[in-house]
């Protein structure tokens, strides 16, 4: 009988990976009552978005700084799913600084109209920027909402802007940081789909959606911690630090995930949120030589790297992140204030992105780079480094560049039973926190169609 009872128990979904997409499938399908098993490389789990201390000087750090937007529905669910949604904060209506050589400021201030009158309205009255670049930055709204021809992945972001009429002035105080800022890559190969992809989320719908907002905790315990407890309380199997080997597939598709260990995981359902090149690693070579996973495997990388700085005094003090103007440093976030701490030092956040020129520096020379900014921006309030540390992103997100996004692939793979999660695949958005949200989110509500179907049809 207990031979028998086994036997017939259902196989469980597997999901490997513990990134925000793996996390945030998971969650939806727990919650939805689905037995699932969550596979994970690490002991600790987050992917991309997690936290450590640092042991010279006990403090918690992320990998990497990020920034949201109200328009982030999908991750705002994942985080009210595991009760942090309010571990963000968010500006009542869009504020942007950028900070010249010299400390001089551009201010972008939306008041509280509706959209996208308030970017209309902020960008008028934007202080610092003449009004001939006000001019050609309205243009650009007025023909963004109208335009009939629209980008498609083939046009770059520099080639769209030239087209739509951006001087340099407006371009170097908006436009190249936002491009730097959600596509990771630079403006010259960047693609312009993706772009308007972000705009029209943002700045097309309501005038909360363009609100930015940080997270006032550790990556980790806004994102990981409370989600792998709220699937624990729910049943679900973790098998944190066992890294997935292999996915077996035989003629009906998926069959079983195999861990590093040798420990053979049977199941006919498997979301698969890791990067490109281990999910590819671990596909069956009949698989891997299918068009969509020939794809995949042509997908390239763009680095960041984020730069902590323990100061004896903040560079800045009215507002909580900076945007540099001309600058290979791209965003300055004040950590201490952010976070409500004061410990008598600050701790800042120095973050560039599309780093490929940089990734291979030394620690010292990029250390030096950013004292040299630092010293540049700031002329009026030197500061000295009493600690540091230095994370080199190589894989911080997939590339962007004009015609690559028909490389990603949908959620539905080719392999029946496997599913793709990540912020990597199809979302119809650049590989950001929200894409990887709604990725798991996409193949969670895949899972539970297939699951209808089969209820209805007495499977």
């Amino acid at each position: 009988m207990d031979g028998s009872a086994s036997s017939e128990r259902p196989q469980p979904l597997v999901i490997v990976g513990a990134g925000l997409a793996g996390l945030s499938a998971a969650v939806r399908l727990c919650d939805a009552g689905q037995p699932i098993v969550l596979v994970e490389a690490t002991g600790g789990g987050g992917g991309r978005s997690r936290s450590f201390r640092h042991p010279a000087t006990g403090l918690e750090l992320d990998n990497g700084q990020h920034l949201m937007m109200g328009c982030y529905r999908e991750t705002l669910a994942f985080l009210r799913a595991i009760g942090n949604d309010d571990a963000v904060s968010f500006q009542r209506n869009l504020e942007v600084d950028m900070v010249r050589p010299g400390g001089a400021r551009v201010r972008l201030r939306c008041p509280a109209l509706p959209a996208p009158l308030h970017l209309a309205a902020g960008l008028a009255s934007m202080r610092g920027v003449g009004l001939l670049h006000k001019a050609a930055a309205l243009r650009a709204g007025v023909m963004l909402r109208h335009e009939a021809a629209r980008p498609d992945d083939n046009e770059t972001c520099d080639a769209w802007l030239r087209r739509m009429g951006q001087t340099q002035g407006i371009r170097s105080a908006f436009w190249d940081p936002l491009i730097w800022a959600v596509l990771n890559d630079d403006p010259l190969i960047a693609s312009a789909a993706m772009l308007v992809a972000v705009l029209e989320r943002a700045f097309l719908g309501t005038r909360d959606d363009s609100r930015l907002g940080v997270p006032r905790v550790p990556l980790s315990r806004l994102y990981v911690d409370d989600a792998l407890e709220h699937l624990r309380q729910r049943g679900a199997e973790l098998r944190m630090g066992q890294p997935m080997r292999a996915i077996e597939a035989d003629a009906d598709g998926v069959r079983a995930v195999v861990l590093r260990s040798g420990e053979r995981i049977e199941t006919r359902t498997v979301i698969s949120t890791v990067p490109p090149q281990p999910l590819l690693d671990a596909l069956p070579a009949a698989a891997r030589r299918h068009p969509v996973f020939a794809d995949v495997a042509r997908l390239t990388v763009s680095p960041i790297i984020n730069l902590w700085l323990v100061l004896d005094r903040a560079p800045f003090v009215d507002v909580p992140f900076l945007g540099l103007i001309g600058s290979p440093l791209h965003w300055l976030f004040d950590r201490s204030r952010i976070e409500g701490h004061d410990h008598g030092q600050v701790l800042l956040n120095c973050t560039i992105s599309g780093a490929r020129g940089l990734v291979d520096d030394r620690p010292s020379t990029l250390l030096e780079l950013c004292r040299s900014e630092l010293r540049r921006y700031f002329p009026e309030r030197p500061v000295q480094v009493r600690a540091h540390k230095i994370i080199k992103e190589r894989k911080a997100t997939i590339t962007h560049a004009a015609g690559t996004y028909q490389l990603r692939p949908a959620t539905r793979s080719p392999l029946p039973g496997l599913l793709l999660g990540g912020d990597w695949v199809r979302t119809g958005l650049p590989a950001t926190i929200e894409s990887a949200c709604q990725s798991g989110h996409d193949a969670a509500a895949a899972v539970l169609e297939d699951a209808r179907r089969q209820t209805a049809f007495g499977l």
